[in-house]
């Protein structure tokens, strides 16, 4: 971002101003450049490929009724993306309760191990551990998109690899 000299209007690099909406050439260019990845990142936090596909739709559809574009569209898509994959899995906890979780298998058997584990984990833990090894993001980076500390995003980090380790061991 950067400041117009004289004038206190905020311009994005493209030119807009902070107030004009989001063009739908801006909209279309990120959902083909963000769409698949963040299909991906919301199936990692649901657990479902159906449940993916339309919070991704949802976060697209609020990208595009903000008044004011935001300053990072990935960052803040990404973002939108974890939070209403959290609210998904708050809003079915009593059901996960009383429900089994429904079975992914791949054909290597390690990776259904890993996966069933991963499955299990807390929320946060597994959100952490997807957007550091499979968006490769920052500590930092994860902090902003969950919406906590640094140190969070590390403990969480930390208890969730550890997890892993002892139920694969």
């Amino acid at each position: 971002m950067e400041r117009v000299a004289g004038d206190d209007t905020v311009q994005a690099v493209t030119g807009r101003g902070v107030s004009d909406p989001i063009t739908p050439s801006d909209l279309v260019s990120l959902y083909r450049r963000q769409r698949t990845a963040m299909i991906r990142l919301a199936r990692l936090l649901t657990r479902s490929e159906a449940i993916a596909e339309e919070v991704v739709q949802e976060a697209f559809l609020l990208m595009h009724e903000r008044r004011d574009p935001p300053e990072n569209p990935e960052g803040y898509l990404r973002t939108t993306v974890a939070n209403l994959s959290r609210n998904h899995t708050r809003r079915l906890r009593v059901e996960r309760r009383h429900s089994s979780v429904a079975q992914v298998t791949f054909n290597d058997p390690e990776i259904d191990e890993t996966w069933a584990i991963l499955c299990r984990l807390p929320f946060r833990q597994r959100a952490v551990i997807a957007l550091r090894f499979y968006e490769d993001l920052s500590e930092a980076e994860i902090a902003r998109v969950l919406g906590c500390r640094p140190g969070t995003v590390k403990s969480s980090l930390h208890r969730g690899l550890a997890r892993l380790r002892e139920e694969m061991s």
